[in-house]
Parts: structure tokens; C-alpha cells; sequence
């Protein structure tokens, strides 16, 4: 990716990413993934372990899920937006004293020593934007203890296709291309990502060692309007919208994706895919 093209992506997300959850669509996202984290990654964990969260952003994540575990946490992100964002939300979480932050790349961590992690999550999709995923993988899986998961999330091939074809009409080439590459450019000012299907993303994983565990896919079958996508989050889409002031339909949604998000059959109608892998004792 290019780096200005990065720093300009990241710098405006990074000012209402935070806000997500104002858009229901998106909360519903984090329910399913904050479940999927908690099936995998024990309560109990030791306050000295270490849970990392690859490509943290602002440390959203990392303070939602302060309130589950009591460990230590490692936040990465290349962004020096994003990282200034989680430096202020980690202070005003009172928690400067359990979270260390680093500015990196995913590709090459050479401040975060050899399996020193116990536990990685990797949370809407930074597999997407780096330049080698296969490199990245591997790095992960050096600073993982031996016995240590990861939950990796990256956006959804087939879903893409979908989107494309019947939301956007895209061209036959933009289609045929996106085959070949297994990329996707949503936007002018969105870079072009990398897209997995379940196997794909498993396959990176044991290709840099790891175990394969089970595949998820989120959602599989709630979709998102173009409001969802409003960079500020201030639009609110007809789902959305739904999910916010139905609560029994909230209800009923998330309860159906999660009794089928993880069946092998239907992972991959996922707008994003997460797998999880272990690394091996």
C-alpha cells in the first residue's frame, strides 16, 4: 500500500472509528466478535499474561476487553494516528499501567521479543491492509508463546463478489480481477484490500506454522447499508436503524448468527472471515 494513500486512510478514520458502535450494524459485529473471543480465550487468564491486539488501532478493543481479563495488554498499529488516538484512550481508561502500545508494523515487530505473547486477537481486518500477509503471519507467530491462539479477522472474498455484483454492478474486468487477486478497492480513498475465504485464511496460518482451530464467519447474514460505511457515523441505515430500535429483532439476528457463523457451509458468506489458529506446544 502506498504510504500516503496510508497515513491519509488512517488519519480520518481514526478521528470517528471510536463511534462505531452508533451504527448498529456494526455493534452487532462487535457482539459476535466479542463472543467468538471469549469461547477462545480463557477468563482466567494470569494478570501477567499478555493479550495483544494486532493492529489496535485506538485501543477500542483493548478497552472493551480490559473489563473481561485481567492480563496485560500489547497494542501494535503502524498508524501514528491511530496510535496517538490510543494513547489518549488508554489514559482515560485508567489503564496506562496494563497496556504497552507500539507503533509497528505488522510485517516486522523487532521491538516485541521471540514468544513473549500468550494470546493475539487481530480485530476488523489488518490482514487486509498489509502489503505481505504471509510475512505478517509469520511474525505473529514468532511472538507467540508455544500453546498461545490467535483470532485473526480479514474481510470476506465471496462476500465481496456479491457486493459487487449485485450492489455496485461492477465491471466484468473489476470482477475477473478480483478473482485473480483475491483484492478489493471499495472506494477512491479506501486502498485496495486483501479478501480471504475460510480456507484461504486457515492456509496462511499453517503455512507460518500455525494449528488450525475453527472458522467464523461475521455476519453471515445481516449486510450493512452504504450509511454504515459514513466515515463520520453520523448516517444511519435501514439495518441499522432496525437493529437499534427493535430489540427483539436484535435479539432474534443475533442469536441466528450465531447459531450458524460458524458452520463450515456458511463461513464463507461472511463479510468478514476470523480464524483461529494455535501455535503448537
Amino acid at each position: 500500500m502506498d504510504q500516503a494513500e496510508f497515513k491519509q486512510f488512517f488519519s480520518e478514520y481514526a478521528q470517528n472509528v471510536d463511534q462505531a458502535e452508533q451504527q448498529y450494524f456494526w455493534k452487532l459485529s462487535d457482539e459476535l466478535m466479542e463472543g467468538i473471543i471469549r469461547q477462545h480465550v480463557p477468563a482466567d487468564l494470569p494478570s501477567d499474561a499478555v493479550l495483544m491486539d494486532a493492529g489496535g488501532g485506538t485501543g477500542r478493543w483493548i478497552v472493551k476487553l480490559s473489563a473481561v481479563y485481567a492480563c496485560r495488554f500489547t497494542l501494535v498499529d503502524l498508524s501514528e494516528d491511530m496510535v496517538a488516538k490510543a494513547r489518549g484512550n488508554i489514559s482515560a481508561a485508567n489503564l496506562d499501567g496494563r497496556v504497552r502500545i507500539v507503533q509497528s508494523d505488522l510485517l516486522h515487530m523487532p521491538k516485541i521479543a521471540d514468544a513473549s505473547i500468550d494470546h493475539i486477537v487481530s480485530i476488523y481486518s489488518p490482514i487486509s491492509f498489509v502489503s505481505d500477509p504471509i510475512l505478517a503471519a509469520r511474525e505473529l507467530y514468532r511472538i507467540l508463546k508455544p500453546g498461545g491462539l490467535i483470532i485473526m479477522m480479514g474481510q470476506g472474498l465471496l462476500n465481496a463478489l456479491a457486493s459487487k455484483i449485485n450492489n455496485f454492478q461492477a465491471p466484468a474486468s473489476e470482477l475477473r480481477q478480483i478473482v485473480a487477486e483475491s483484492q478489493v478497492k471499495w472506494a477512491e480513498f479506501v486502498p485496495k484490500l486483501n479478501m480471504f475465504t475460510q480456507e484461504s485464511l486457515q492456509a496462511l496460518l499453517a503455512g507460518a506454522g500455525f494449528v488450525p482451530v475453527r472458522s467464523y464467519g461475521v455476519p453471515v447474514f445481516t449486510q450493512p447499508g452504504p450509511e454504515d460505511f459514513d466515515p463520520k457515523n453520523e448516517q444511519l441505515s435501514r439495518i441499522s436503524r432496525a437493529l437499534r430500535e427493535q430489540k427483539d429483532f436484535h435479539a432474534a439476528v443475533l442469536e441466528i448468527e450465531r447459531r450458524y457463523h460458524a458452520e463450515p457451509t456458511i463461513v464463507n458468506r461472511g463479510m468478514n472471515i476470523v480464524a483461529v489458529a494455535r501455535k503448537a506446544e
